[in-house]
């Protein structure tokens, strides 16, 4: 699998960006401009947990993925860049795509979307996760396919 530009037409079909919009902030001052809405969210009946994740750099290979039935998932890199695989809602993930995810730019993964933990890129990256704080085996499907592994070509 080829590893893609995030975009918010190429990733519309797995969730959100979240990004800098693209348009003049709601307001600005001396260092600093501020958008009120660059992505949001949906209300949700459980909190929401902040994990962190320390990403090194490591073959880019992918042989597992996993869904949550009813949860959506952000993925925020705070330093460095890594990929992100994801492939539709499904029985079964099919059809991976990969997207390069630079520090500041995030995605939010739709309920049922197929993806892994994000592999760092070109040296150590870290990232937020946000889900919520219940999410795990009631809702989280994992497969694995170590006899058949993809690559990611960078």
């Amino acid at each position: 699998m080829i590893l893609e530009p995030l975009t918010v037409s190429a990733f519309e079909p797995y969730g959100d960006v979240v990004s800098r919009p693209e348009r003049e902030p709601d307001a600005s001052a001396d260092g600093w401009s501020w958008w009120a809405h660059a992505a949001a969210l949906p209300p949700g009946e459980r909190p929401y947990a902040v994990g962190y994740l320390d990403l090194q750099p490591a073959e880019q290979v992918v042989d597992w993925a996993e869904h949550h039935a009813r949860s959506v998932e952000l993925i925020l890199p705070l330093g460095g860049e890594c990929a992100v695989y994801v492939a539709a809602p499904g029985a079964e993930p099919r059809g991976f795509r990969a997207f390069r995810l630079r520090a500041g730019d995030g995605v939010i993964l739709d309920p049922g979307v197929w993806h892994g933990a994000p592999l760092a890129l070109d040296g150590p990256a870290a990232a937020a996760v946000l889900l919520p704080a219940d999410t795990g085996s009631e809702d989280t499907v994992v497969v694995r396919f170590p006899d058949s592994p993809i690559r990611i070509e960078v």
